[in-house]
C-alpha cells in the first residue's frame, strides 16, 4: 500500500500518464488480455489528486533552478516563441505557447490558453506570448532577443511593449510563404522556367540572413534583392552596401539552369514578388543566427503526449504539454549514435515535401526517461502524505467551460423536442408520398 492506495494501482496510473498513453485504450487493452486492472474512473481520481500535482511540482522545480542559474550569470535571454492549437483552423479549444531558450535548447515556459479567455481562437497565440513574457519578467530576467513567426499581433505587441528586445523572424516561416508564391507563379504560362530556380531562391533567402551575422537589416535586404539580377546573369547591383555577387566566376558549360531573360514576363513577375511590401518589411528582420526549428520538434513531442484527435480537460492538456517539455529538455541534445567501431551513424530519407529528393540525417542515441523517475517519486510521496479526495490541490485555475456562455435546456425537454420534431418530419414525408401520384397511376 502507498498511503491508503494499493501500490500497483497508483504506479499503473502514473506509468500510463507519464509515458503519454491514453487511459481508455490502455485499460481496454488490459481487459482484452484478461488482466485485472483499475477502471478509468480510478485513473482519473489518481490523476486529479496525485499525478497532475506531481507534474506541476517537478516542472516548477525545473523552472526555479533554471531562472536561478540565469540570475547568477546575470544573463539576458535569447528566446524563441511559437504557438500550437489543439485542432486545425479557427475552431481550436486550446492554444499552447512555448518559450525556448535558443542558447541552451530548453523549453523554459509553457502557457495554455482556452479560446473563451480571448476574443477568438486566433487571439490565443498572442495571449500565450503576453503571459509568457510577463512570467519571465516577473522572475527578474530580461529578454535580449526573441525569435518568432510573422504573426501580425505578436509583431505589433513586441514592437510596442518590448522596445528593449530585438525581434527576429524565423527564416523557415518566411521561406514557406515565399515558396508557395513561387510555385504558383511557375505554373503560369511563360513562367515555367522559374521552376528550376525555386530551390535556389529559397536557399538564397537563408544565405541572406546567415551571411549577415551582424543582423544589419539593410544589408540583408540588398542581398535578397540582388537575386533579381543574378537569375538574369547580371552580377553587379545598385545597392548602397551590397554591390556585386559574392560568388566567383561562373562556368557556363557546367550550368544546368537557364538564365531568365531580362524583360520577360517571368523575370518581371519574380521581381514583383522579391520586392513586395511584405518582403521589404520581413527580410530585414530575419534571424541571422538562432531559429525556432527546435520548437517545431517540441510540437511533434506534444503530439505524442496529447494527440490532436483526442479531447482533454484543461488540466489534462496542461499536464501533457508539461510532460512533453520535460521529455524534450532531457533528450533534445542527445549525442549522435555510432557503430561498434566508433563511426558516426547517418540515415538517408526521402521526405514527402522534397518530392523525390533525399535528405541525410544524423541517427541519435536512444531517448532517456529519467524525468519519469522524478515524477514517480513525487507522486508516491504525495500519496503517502495526503489521502484521496484531499481538498489541497496544487493546480492552476481552470477557465470556465466553453458551453458555460450558453443557456442549457432541460435534458428531457430537449429530448422530447427532438423526438417530436423527428416524428413530424416522418409523418410529413409519409403524407407527401401518399398524396403525390406515382408514375404508374399517372
Amino acid at each position: 500500500m502507498i498511503g491508503s492506495i494499493p501500490a500497483g494501482n497508483l504506479i499503473f496510473s502514473a506509468a500510463l500518464l507519464f509515458t503519454g498513453l491514453l487511459p481508455s485504450k490502455t485499460i481496454r487493452f488490459m481487459e482484452q488480455m484478461n488482466i485485472s486492472t483499475i477502471s478509468t474512473n480510478t485513473f482519473f481520481q489518481h490523476q486529479k489528486y496525485y499525478l497532475h500535482p506531481s507534474i506541476c511540482s517537478v516542472w516548477k522545480t525545473f523552472q526555479e533552478k533554471y531562472f536561478q542559474r540565469m540570475k547568477e550569470k546575470d544573463k539576458s535571454l535569447v528566446l524563441g516563441g511559437d504557438g500550437r492549437a489543439d485542432t486545425p483552423g479557427h475552431s481550436a479549444k486550446y492554444g499552447s505557447y512555448a518559450m525556448l531558450d535558443l542558447d541552451l535548447v530548453l523549453v523554459v515556459h509553457v502557457e495554455l490558453v482556452q479560446s473563451n479567455e480571448v476574443k477568438s481562437s486566433y487571439h490565443m497565440e498572442k495571449e500565450g506570448l503576453v503571459r509568457s513574457v510577463d512570467f519571465i519578467k516577473s522572475q527578474g530576467l530580461k529578454i535580449k532577443e526573441i525569435v518568432t513567426d510573422r504573426h501580425v499581433q505578436i509583431v505589433k505587441y513586441v514592437r510596442e511593449e518590448m522596445p528593449n528586445s530585438v525581434h527576429h523572424f524565423d527564416v523557415w516561416h518566411v521561406v514557406k510563404g515565399l515558396k508557395k508564391k513561387l510555385l504558383a507563379l511557375s505554373k503560369e504560362k511563360e513562367c515555367e522556367r522559374l521552376m528550376a530556380w525555386i530551390k535556389s531562391l529559397c536557399n538564397h533567402m537563408y544565405w541572406s540572413a546567415a551571411s549577415t551575422p551582424s543582423g544589419n537589416g539593410q544589408l540583408m535586404l540588398e542581398k535578397w534583392e540582388s537575386v533579381i539580377n543574378h537569375v538574369q546573369n547580371i552580377h553587379e547591383h545598385d545597392g548602397d552596401i551590397y554591390t556585386e555577387c559574392a560568388h566567383g566566376p561562373l562556368e557556363e558549360s557546367a550550368r544546368k539552369k537557364k538564365w531568365l531573360q531580362p524583360g520577360s514576363k517571368v523575370a518581371e513577375r519574380l521581381a514583383d514578388i522579391v520586392t513586395s511590401k511584405q518582403m521589404i518589411k520581413d527580410v530585414p528582420k530575419l534571424s541571422p543566427g538562432p531559429q525556432t526549428a527546435s520548437l517545431e520538434g517540441f510540437h511533434s513531442v506534444i503530439n505524442h503526449f496529447a494527440p490532436k484527435m483526442i479531447g482533454f480537460s484543461f488540466h489534462g492538456m496542461y499536464s501533457r504539454i508539461v510532460l512533453a517539455a520535460l521529455h524534450f529538455n532531457e533528450n533534445a541534445m542527445r549525442d549522435q549514435a555510432t557503430t561498434k567501431d566508433g563511426t558516426k551513424r547517418f540515415d538517408v530519407v526521402f521526405p514527402k515535401y522534397k518530392k523525390g529528393e533525399y535528405s541525410v540525417r544524423k541517427i541519435k542515441v536512444d531517448c532517456t526517461y529519467e524525468y519519469i523517475g522524478q515524477l514517480m517519486d513525487v507522486a508516491v510521496t504525495l500519496a503517502e502524505e495526503k489521502p484521496m479526495n484531499s481538498s489541497v490541490l496544487d493546480l492552476e485555475d481552470v477557465p470556465p467551460p466553453l458551453a458555460s456562455a450558453y443557456e442549457k435546456p432541460e435534458k428531457q425537454v430537449a429530448i422530447q423536442e427532438k423526438i417530436s420534431r423527428y416524428a413530424n418530419v416522418i409523418e410529413s414525408d409519409l403524407y407527401d408520398s401518399v398524396d403525390e401520384p406515382s408514375c404508374s397511376n399517372a
